[in-house]
Parts: C-alpha cells; structure tokens; sequence
C-alpha cells in the first residue's frame, strides 16, 4: 500500500506542480466589471492580442491602460518597480545588494519624486489612474499570480506615479553612452597618461580634452563602475547591446502617394517578453495609436488622428564625472577657494534572507558621490562625483500628454519644448503632408565638452552652467530635399556654438539610409520596409577595401578562398554571407591586436568593455586603418620592434582565419554569418533550466544577419562572438495618407505570460522580415471579425 501511494505520489506530484504555477489566461470576450469605472470601457483585442481601448473619459481610460498592462506584463512591470525602488535584493538576494546601493546612489527613486511633484495636476490624474488600474489587478490576482512570482516567492509591490517616473529615469539611464566611455578612458589617463589616451579617442575638430592633475590615479574605481554598470544593466536586458535606432520621415515630394510616410526602429538590448507594450488609447483628449515601455501610460512612439513621430537616441553626453578633493576629516570638499560641505543621507535595504543593510550615499553639489561604491575609497582623499543631466527636473511625463494630443507642428514645438531626458531626436509628419525633426534634449553647458576623462572637481570653471536654451536648439521643417533621416549620427554641424556630443554612432547606417532615400522617389510603404531591413554595410565597405588592398604572400587554398569571399562581396550582412562572417571575425581581431596589449595591463576587463563601445571603437578604427599614425598599433610586448598598420592589418586576417577555421570547421560552406550571429530572446527566469525546458520561457534561437554598422541592426557581444544581444526592439512605419494601415511588429508577442498565444506569435513574422497592420479607425476595428470584444462595466 505505501509504495503504491508513493509511486502514485511521484505521478501526481509534478502535475499537481505543474498546474499551480500555471496561471489564468485573461479573458479578451464578454463582459467584466471593474468597480471603480465610472462607465463602460470597451477592449477591443486584435489577433495578436493588440487592445483597443475605447472609453467616455480619461480617468476610465487609463484605469483600463493600467489594468490590461498588468493584465499581460506583471512580472515585467514588478521587476521594474524593484528596481526603480532599489530593491531588487528584497526579492532576488544578497547577490543583487550592490546593485540596489548603485541605483540607490544614482538617486533614481529620489529624482522621480522630485518630477512627479512637477508636474500639471491634470496629467497627474492621468498617472494617478493608471496606476490605479495597476493595483486593481495586482489585488484581483494575489492568490493566483503568474509563475515568475510562484518561483521567486514574492508578491508585486502596488503602483504609483512615481514608480512611472522612476522608469523614465531608468531609461534614461540605460540609454546613457557617456559613463563607459569616461570610465574606460578615466582608467586609460591614470595607467598611461595624456598622451596615450588622446590617441584612443576619436577625432573630433572640437574641444580637446585638458588633463587634470587632479585625477585619480587608480583604475580600480572605474572597474567598480564597470561591473556595477554590467550587473544592472544584464538584470534589464545585455550590457553588450548597442543602444541606438534608425528614424527617417519623407515628404511627398518623394512618395508615390504624396502623402508623408514615416519610419522607426529603435534598437535596445532584446528581452522577453519586449520592452515595448502596443495599445490603441481613445478617450478624452486622446485618440492615439503606438508603443509605450510597458510602466507608461500612453504611447511614447506613434500618431494621432493628426500627426505620426518617431524616436531615436541623440547620444547626447549626458553625464561627466567629476575628481572631488576631500579635507582630512572626508566631511568637506574643495571647490575654488571654500571648503563645501558633503550632504548625506541614510537608507534601509531590504535583503532577503539577510539582515537589513544600511547604507549612507553622500553627494556634493556635482551629485551623487559614485566612487562609494567601491570598499577602497571609503577612506579615499580623493572621490568621484557624477553629473547627469537625469538628476535635473524636467516635464517628460507633461510632454508625452502634449506629443500625444497634438495636431500640428507648433503643438509639436510646444512638446518637444518640455522633453529632455533622454535625449532623443524625434522626427515629425503630419496628414497635410509637413515632415520636420527637432532634438528633444536638455544639453549641459560646459567647459571641454570632449574630453570623456573625469574633470577636476575644485575647478569651479568646469561646473556645469546651466543647459542650451531651446531656442537656440536647431530644428528641421519641410526640407528641399524631401526626408530627413537620424541614426544617432552627428545631426548638428561645428557651426553650432555649444557642445553637444563626442558620443555619436559610427556613420555605417546613416550612410546607407540617407544615400537611400537621396537616390530614390516614389517611395511607398513596401519600399520602406526595404530599407528598414537592409542588411547593407557602409563600415564593411570601408574596411574591406583596406584588406584585400594588402600584398599578402604565400596563402593557404582556404586563406585564398577567404579572401575571395571578401573580393565578391557586396557588403549585405545577410545570414548566408561567408564574407560578414569574417569581416566581424576580422573586427574582433583587429581590436584585439591594436588595443589589447594595453588594455589588459590595465584590467582584464578593459579590452572586453573597449570592444563592445563599438560606436566609438569603430571610429577611431576608420582614423588608424587610414594610414594615420596612432601608438596603440605597435605591440608593447615585441621589444625593439615597433608594427604598421599594414602589419597588424595582416596578422589580423591570418588570426581572422585561424579563428574561423577553429570554431566553425575548414569547410567553408560551414561560414554562414546567420549561423554564429543567432538570437535568444531571454527572459528572466530562463537561465533555470528546469523552468526553460518545462515551460519555454526563453524564445529562439533565430538565425540572423546584419550588425551595428547596418540600417537592420543585429548588435552581438564581440565577448561572446557573436551572439546578437540588440536590434530593432519594434518596427513602425506610417503612411500619413492611410492611417488605417500602419505596418508595424515587435520581436516576440505582446504577453508576458508563457502560456499565452501571444507570448511568441509575432517572434518568426518579426525574423522572417514580416509587418503586421495595426488599425486605427475606430468603426473598422468594431465592425470587423478579426477583433474580441470585451466590455468592462462599472459596479452597479
């Protein structure tokens, strides 16, 4: 009898299991309530579980936003609110502390606070709602919540506006380029000196940088940093990715309708389930279409009845470290001829498992004192301060009410006006056919720019003097030429008096995109699509001349062959191109070989940090494979030889060689770009292989083609080649002549519930080059088959 109920145990267990950390699907038809509405709300769902939502006024239509958020993305919305708060550690163990002690120090939660109080009381209602609704299906699924929290054994902390803000800030920070290039170059400064670090910068005819000799000599702070920064930004998505996006908008002038059209991708690190939520918002002053970051009410990119816009990075240098000095007693520190004091404050972190830790973060008028971070610099004379334009009071929550409810360019101007941080470049279209582009950036006025090294914090010359005024910021509107196009390239010329950024993308996409849309006219939606997706390489183009222009003797038949692949290419980065395969092989070497000596005396981790800057890396390789001298191309460790560009450039394609027969075979039918260059979408829990394999929380592998350096980006990890670990994390494209049409996919599926039908059913559309139409005229969406309805009624 026992061991019958034993074996009976280990059937009935599993399933038993199984089943309770299986959690409800919602419901997409008929009729619930939802007390706290004020009238009905009608959700109208597409195929790929897309909401319409159509309510009588705001305060329901965004409880309903909010509901349907968490209805779908709770555990994302759950792990962004942790960290937001800096508590991940509360849930996710001691592992995660000094992760919670560096969001803590960058005051992301403070700051938000601070915007939150700034903002016009009737958007904050807005907020206030959706939070609401939040909190509503926090509270509706407490006994039954999805398996992530059944796992982890915790339960989702409830919602409020502050939380939305804290995450515009964690964007902010994720898209920040500035803190590992200061840190890199910082540690480049102290180890070898001035001389040594211009040399690894990229050229730029603008404010050389002016060494202080104030700064720290000791590269092991900026490790710290590193690490910190690579921790945090894994738990979100990959360190590696290369955070950029493509946006262009064209006239009618150019179009085979007439009509403007408009296309977006922005490129961030990939996640499951995406970054972005698709939801179609009427109601009130609203009747929008488009993506927000799910955690934010409304549509950060999209179009109204009236207009279309679309984001991208401006790579903005958005942060600078500064060198404090302290007095003895590390209470003071000094700026011109005073001693200021330190303010403090005191934190409780909540540790699971552990004992609460408390945590003192000190700041001086800079900011937030960052080298605290590392146990060695506790009793430091010298510290490390940080400025960044994300601890300053801005309106982004205001404007993204303002660029949502606009109807014409000046509605835009008035938006753009209160939109700062992140800095993006947003480009503009209208239905009367107007296309413009302003920088949407709040840009720190300051001495030496460009130097990306730590400034001397007792200066008083090199403290920030305010921002650029907005009207003396540039801006686009109805061009001759008929498009404008960014791709986080240099989009403001040397005329402009202030400093903006050394910071840009290497010019690879812009190139392409905008030697595109030059050369061709009657233009339509599937021609975007074309571009879009192009896999094409302006980089590739520029380097690969430079390799088979060597007098290379004695090649082995393979080394030929490899050759020959690079001779005959057309410089497409498809997933069957030999010749993309060993152009990346061959950048990954030749970083190597120029860089790495160097860098690793440093620190192991600098020429794996150096490689994956690869905006700024790729740059500075154009200014050495040109012919120019530079001392990071000799080899320290040949002693009494000192190596040509020519010569690196040579052992680089032999190692490019070697490198590529080890790993993928002699044959070489067998070197297929999409074969190394897969993708994994990745969700939290999918690294537990017991949970990956029971419920297939991860999506892919996918094969994939193209690069940073091409208009359909596929950024990788040139640590662990090549893995894609970025790309388009959504694709937009609007025809302002047909608003009914917009050709739109994400990555994988709008759910993220691994149950769901649409937790993956956008994920083989989205790699085979597929769109999907999302629709906007309310009377198609109610009278068509292809929509569920349901309607969410009030309490009687």
């Amino acid at each position: 009898m026992k061991k019958k109920i034993f074996y009976i145990f280990v059937v009935v267990a599993p399933v038993l299991f199984y089943e309770w950390l299986r959690h409800p699907l919602p419901i997409y038809e008929g009729e619930v309530v939802l007390e706290p509405l004020l009238n009905n709300v009608e959700v109208y769902t597409d195929e790929y579980g897309v909401p319409h939502v159509f309510a009588e006024n705001e305060k329901d239509l965004f409880f309903v936003a909010g509901y349907v958020a968490a209805r779908d993305r709770l555990f994302q919305l759950s792990m962004v609110d942790l960290a937001v708060r800096g508590s991940l550690s509360s849930v996710l163990g001691k592992k995660y502390l000094d992760t919670d002690i560096y969001l803590r120090t960058w005051g992301i939660h403070e700051t938000a606070k601070k915007l939150v109080l700034n903002m016009e009381p009737v958007n904050k209602e807005i907020f206030d709602s959706f939070c609401a609704g939040i909190n509503h299906r926090i509270d509706e699924v407490s006994n039954d919540l999805p398996l992530e929290f059944k796992v982890l054994n915790f339960s989702p902390g409830y919602w409020n506006p502050n939380i939305v803000a804290g995450y515009t800030r964690m964007m902010a920070h994720e898209m920040s380029g500035s803190w590992m290039p200061e840190a890199v170059f910082g540690a480049v400064e102290s180890y070898f000196g001035k001389e040594k670090v211009m040399e690894i910068i990229p050229d730029e005819d603008i404010d050389r940088p002016t060494i202080s000799e104030s700064i720290i000599k000791k590269p092991d702070i900026y490790s710290k940093i590193i690490q910190s920064e690579h921790f945090l930004r894994d738990i979100l998505g990959d360190h590696t990715a290369d955070i950029g996006s493509n946006n262009w908008v064209v006239s009618g002038k150019k179009t085979k309708s007439g009509n403007a059209i408009l296309g977006n991708d922005p490129h961030l690190a990939y996640t499951q389930p995406p970054r972005w939520y698709e939801i179609h918002l009427k109601g009130g002053r609203f009747n929008v279409s488009g993506v927000c970051i799910a955690g934010i009410p409304m549509p950060v990119i999209g179009q109204n009845e009236k207009v279309a816009w679309g984001f991208t990075n401006s790579m903005v240098d958005d942060l600078d470290f500064f060198v404090e000095k302290l007095n003895p007693e590390r209470t003071k520190y000094k700026h011109g001829s005073e001693w200021r004091d330190i303010t403090t404050s005191r934190e409780t972190v909540f540790v699971k498992g552990e004992k609460d830790s408390t945590i003192i973060i000190r700041k001086t008028h800079h900011g937030p004192i960052i080298s605290d971070i590392h146990g060695l610099y506790k009793k430091s004379k010298k510290v490390l301060s940080m400025a960044w334009t994300g601890h300053w009071i801005t309106s982004e929550m205001d404007a993204w009410v303002g660029l949502t409810t606009m109807e014409n360019w000046s509605d835009f101007t008035s938006g753009v006006k209160g939109f700062g941080v992140p800095g993006q470049n947003i480009v503009y279209a209208d239905v009367d056919g107007n296309i413009g582009w302003r920088p949407a950036v709040y840009i720190p006025i300051r001495k030496e720019g460009f130097s990306m090294l730590p400034r001397p914090g007792e200066d008083k010359d090199y403290d920030w003097k305010g921002r650029v005024p907005f009207e003396d910021m540039p801006f686009l509107y109805n061009p001759p030429k008929g498009y404008i196009s960014t791709a986080n390239n240099r989009t403001i010329d040397e005329k402009f008096p202030y400093y903006i950024s050394g910071l840009w993308a290497d010019p690879s996409r812009s190139v392409v995109i905008d030697e595109w849309l030059n050369n061709n006219s009657g233009i339509n939606i599937d021609d975007m699509k074309k571009l879009q997706l192009s896999h094409r390489s302006e980089l590739a183009r520029n380097v690969v001349k430079r390799i088979v222009g060597l007098k290379v003797d004695s090649l082995n038949p393979g080394q030929k062959r490899a050759m020959r692949f690079l001779n005959e290419w057309d410089y497409v980065e498809s997933p069957e191109s030999e010749a993309a395969l060993i152009f990346h092989t061959f950048l990954m070497k030749v970083t190597d070989n120029i860089y790495g000596d160097e860098l690793n005396m440093i620190g192991s981790e600098y020429l794996n940090v150096y490689r994956d800057l690869k905006y700024l890396t790729n740059r500075n390789l154009r200014t050495i494979l040109s012919g120019n001298y530079n001392s990071w191309v000799d080899n320290i460790n040949t002693k009494g030889k000192i190596e040509t560009i020519d010569e690196i450039i040579q052992i680089s394609f032999f190692d490019t060689y070697n490198y590529i027969v080890d790993t993928y075979g002699p044959n070489w039918s067998n070197w297929k770009w999409g074969d190394a260059h897969k993708i994994i979408h990745k969700h939290t829990l999918g690294d537990v292989g017991i949970l990956n394999y029971l419920f297939s929380l991860n999506v892919g592998p996918f094969r994939s083609g193209g690069s940073d350096g091409t208009p359909n980006a596929g950024g990788y990890s040139r640590k662990k080649p090549f893995n894609q670990t970025s790309g388009a994390s959504m694709r937009r494209i609007v025809d302002l002549g047909d608003l009914n049409n917009t050709q739109f996919i994400i990555p994988t599926g709008q759910s993220g519930l691994y149950n769901s039908p649409h937790y993956r059913d956008q994920s083989s559309m989205y790699h085979s080059g597929g769109y999907r139409t999302t629709h906007f005229d309310e009377n198609y969406i109610k009278t068509s088959d292809k929509y569920r309805r349901l309607v969410f009624k009030p309490a009687i």
